[in-house]
């Protein structure tokens, strides 16, 4: 099984704002309107790769970047393609109740997983008043995903892009399951340390995967390999910001190529290449509790 942990869900025009979508296009050969993906083209994407489930994320950066992507949004999709889709929400804990519409999101919508984007607005992810958000992903036993690592938008706080900020979260919640965007880039080599440091945490490869050199690409997973976290890796491609095809060609590769790898270094094993293509993220949903969902939402008219 091969699974995406990292698809952002939303329309260019519904939910995106103009000045985000060109910033966060702007060193890429995507345009703006790119950033749509409906749900046929995103299931179009998924077979041509041979994807077979993704995390599906929500978006809350209202309060800085003036829109979001929500949670009901993504609930719909998901519910309309349960064995395909799984839904993260997303909350931002900038604004009051947080804690109580992700409870809401989980037991009501069935999302099965928190997406947070720290710097977006423009807080650490171990800010305080993220706690109790914490607090609420643990009672319900799902995985949080944190954005680490830099961004092109030019409203995010660089203050607050290093994954090392994380590992105050992860010594005040031990056994909370983190999962780390973007493998921390460009501080990939702290994160693969940090997840050392902590056996709650996890990593996935999204963009830093699909646009780094394969060079670069294999000494980080060497190094994974090395501090024997490669186990905690999640192929993800942060579609549709970058192609599932491509991505899933250039991993398989890093399986038969030894070209890229440093010396000392083998290519990816066929159990390490089945675990980062999916199987990391199915035993991460796996020991995790499916909540019952309360009913199909209705699809968000804005």
């Amino acid at each position: 099984m091969i699974i995406d942990a990292h698809v952002h869900a939303g329309e260019y025009y519904r939910h995106y704002s103009a000045r985000f979508a060109e910033q966060m296009t702007a060193t890429t050969d995507l345009a703006p309107e790119d950033l749509t993906a409906p749900e046929a083209e995103l299931l179009a994407e998924m077979d041509a790769a041979g994807v077979d489930r993704v995390f599906l994320l929500a978006f809350d950066v209202r309060r800085v970047e003036g829109f979001s992507v929500p949670n009901e949004f993504v609930a719909d999709l998901c519910a309309r393609h349960p064995d395909r889709l799984t839904g993260f929400a997303s909350v931002d804990a900038g604004t009051p109740g947080a804690a109580a519409r992700l409870r809401e999101a989980v037991t009501g919508l069935g999302l099965r997983g928190l997406k947070t984007a720290p710097c977006y607005l423009r807080m650490s992810p171990a800010d305080r008043r993220w706690y109790d958000v914490y607090e609420t992903a643990a009672e319900l036993d799902i995985p949080v995903l944190i954005h680490t690592g830099y961004t092109p938008s030019r409203q995010a706080d660089p203050r607050f892009f290093s994954p090392l900020l994380v590992e105050q979260v992860a010594k005040d919640f031990p056994g909370l399951k983190v999962i780390l965007a973007h493998l921390g880039t460009p501080w990939t080599g702290p994160c693969v340390d940090l997840l050392a440091r902590h056996p709650d945490l996890y990593a996935d490869l999204s963009i830093f995967g699909s646009y780094q050199p394969p060079a670069t690409v294999a000494r980080a997973l060497a190094h994974a390999r090395d501090r024997g976290v490669l186990d905690r890796l999640l192929w993800g491609t942060d579609f549709p910001f970058a192609s599932m095809t491509g991505s899933v060609a250039r991993t398989a590769e890093l399986a038969r190529d030894p070209e890229p790898w440093p010396d000392g270094s083998d290519p990816l094993s066929p159990r390490e290449y089945e675990a980062l293509m999916g199987g990391t993220a199915a035993r991460l949903l796996a020991s995790t509790r499916a909540p019952h969902r309360a009913g199909s939402p209705t699809p968000p008219m804005s």
